[in-house]
């Protein structure tokens, strides 16, 4: 397949992603997004790691720093500003994306808010809305700052991971590569959100069956 048309494209990714500022860079678009959730970060990852995986650049452990700080630091800034947002949250159409992430995230809140939290970050829209639900009703930052924690990490470690199996798969088509990365990296978010669910909806059956 010749796709040398695109060796331009090749060559201005790779001379970015060589810099040093490309990480601060990443950390600094997830920090955004976590507050304006409008692009998602973790399309930036993916991309970004199946590119290290098919060129060698940026360091993929590297990017997962960025992007577990970045995370970390737009989570927690969202959460500040919780008690703020939360009139626009309300006034959010219900039929659309967001609308319907409200409702996924209290829904799910009542049944366990640590593992909505983990599981949310998955979720562009619902990782925005479950913070600063959290924030308005006062709920403890420190019980936050753990999950929220334990899910940017992981977050981080399978959207650099799935981006780098794409990139590795089709190493020697960059833009495939990170196509794929992409593609893997929506799958992984979208696994992680039924598996989720369909382990609440058997707890709750078992609840439901142990109270008669």
């Amino acid at each position: 397949m010749d796709m040398s048309f695109l060796d331009p494209v090749i060559e201005f990714l790779y001379a970015l992603m060589e810099l040093p500022i490309f990480y601060p860079l990443v950390s600094l678009l997830i920090i955004g997004d976590a507050l304006i959730p409008l692009i998602p970060s973790e399309t930036v990852i993916n991309l970004a790691a199946a590119f290290s995986a098919s060129q060698g650049v940026p360091s993929v452990w590297g990017l997962i720093v960025a992007a577990a700080i970045g995370g970390i630091i737009g989570d927690n800034l969202c959460y500040a500003f919780g008690g703020k947002l939360i009139g626009y949250v309300e006034r959010l159409d219900p039929e659309s994306k967001s609308g319907q992430a409200i409702a996924w995230v209290r829904r799910n809140m009542k049944r366990s808010a640590g593992v909505t939290i983990i599981v949310g970050r998955f979720i562009p829209w619902a990782r925005w809305v479950a913070t600063i639900v959290l924030a308005s009703v006062r709920y403890s930052w420190f019980a936050f700052v753990f999950y929220d924690t334990i899910g940017v990490v992981i977050w981080a470690l399978l959207s650099a991971g799935m981006g780098y199996l794409g990139g590795s798969l089709l190493s020697q088509y960059p833009i495939l590569a990170m196509i794929a990365g992409v593609l893997l990296g929506s799958l992984v978010g979208l696994l992680i959100q039924r598996a989720q669910s369909r382990f609440f909806e058997w707890r709750d059956v078992r609840r439901g069956i142990s109270a008669l």
